[in-house]
């Protein structure tokens, strides 16, 4: 992730909401109160997930903003919980025991 952090300004940005602005996503403020903690927690894994880093730095910053809006859309576009990496949501998912696998308890 050193080349994102390379990327002129990122240094300087602090919320959801700054990194949206300096990398021109249109969102809706409303929306990203709700989802920030999400949107940047999932934004931090696609940036690690990059194999391929272009070598231009405006290339770079595309891949960025690209990144942040795929990001913004999946929330967007979904709740939070189905999109959501916390574990704390993936504690929610159903469980299921087949018939097979209980057994009696006696006393």
């Amino acid at each position: 992730m050193e080349w994102f952090l390379a990327l002129d300004g990122v240094d300087e940005l602090e919320s959801a909401e700054d990194f949206l602005n300096h990398f021109s996503v249109e969102y809706q403020p409303e929306k990203v109160r709700v989802i920030r903690l999400h949107l940047m927690h999932r934004y931090h894994e696609l940036l690690a997930e990059q194999i391929y880093i272009p070598a231009d730095q405006s290339e770079r910053f595309a891949l960025a903003k690209a990144l942040l809006a795929k990001t913004y859309q999946i929330f967007d576009t979904g709740t939070v919980s189905k999109q959501s990496g916390f574990r704390v949501y993936r504690r929610l998912d159903p469980l299921f025991f087949p018939l097979s696998q209980l057994s009696e308890v006696t006393l």
